[in-house]
């Protein structure tokens, strides 16, 4: 628990947290990949993931606005897909080096924004087509995420691809964001990558992290859809070689 109590180090995670809160309110996503590398600079990637943990679910949860009920099924089978890829993924991560989980996680999200940024677009993909790629989307997705916790690159740019509207978008990505961290964190604390000081901490970083989203959702308000979109794309490259960087010099 010392890493927590030194000052500089406080300070730089709770700051982390707050602007991963304002990023998530802003636009939908962002949390982990945008706080987790931050915080990487100081301590372990595991360990910055597992602070992660409450902040994550509880953003989520008031994202997900359930007061409107179930939005729509059409990705239940990818998030199915999904479960049972973090289930398999969260049984090799232990093989893996740190290091290697830094540059993976990296290299997934330059890749899978490139392809947006290049004007890839799936939005007049056919539904049974979209229903089968987005279950192999989902597999893939968990299997990277057992591995690294970020599963969300791949989902995020088949979201975009095809088009979905933004509020849709931001309920999509928290339901699944929300549903999946538990199998997630769960099996991180079965491997014995976070302990009892690291919730307790992660609780706490609820508040920073609530407080961002609050001031993220009102900048939310502003944006179009298309602003909206570029956002992402931009949010994500920017995390993906920072962290690459970090982990090559």
């Amino acid at each position: 628990m010392s890493n927590y109590l030194l000052l500089e180090n406080l300070v730089l995670i709770v700051f982390a947290v707050f602007l991963g809160g304002i990023v998530k309110g802003s636009v939908g996503i962002g949390m982990s990949m945008f706080s987790v590398p931050i915080i990487a600079f100081i301590l372990p990637p595991t360990k910055a993931m597992m602070l992660l943990c409450f902040p994550v679910i509880f953003t989520n949860f008031l994202q997900m606005d359930i007061k409107k009920g179930v939005g729509s099924f059409r990705f239940l089978p990818m998030f199915l897909a999904l479960f049972l890829g973090l289930f398999i993924g969260g049984k090799l991560i232990l093989n893996l080096s740190l290091n290697f989980i830094s540059i993976s996680i990296a290299i997934v999200i330059i890749i899978f924004t490139s392809f947006n940024l290049f004007g890839i677009s799936l939005k007049n993909i056919k539904k049974s087509n979209e229903k089968i790629l987005s279950v192999i989307i989902g597999f893939l997705s968990g299997i990277l995420g057992g591995l690294t916790t970020f599963y969300a690159p791949p989902i995020i740019t088949f979201l975009i691809s095809i088009n979905l509207g933004k509020e849709f978008f931001i309920r999509t990505t928290a339901t699944m964001y929300f549903f999946a961290s538990i199998p997630l964190y769960s099996s991180l604390l079965y491997h014995g990558l976070g302990n009892y000081y690291d919730l307790i901490m992660s609780l706490v970083l609820v508040v920073p992290a609530i407080i961002g989203q609050f001031f993220g959702s009102k900048i939310r308000t502003k944006l179009s859809n298309e602003i909206f979109q570029k956002l992402i794309l931009i949010i994500l490259i920017m995390i993906g070689f920072s962290l690459l960087f970090k982990n090559l010099i």
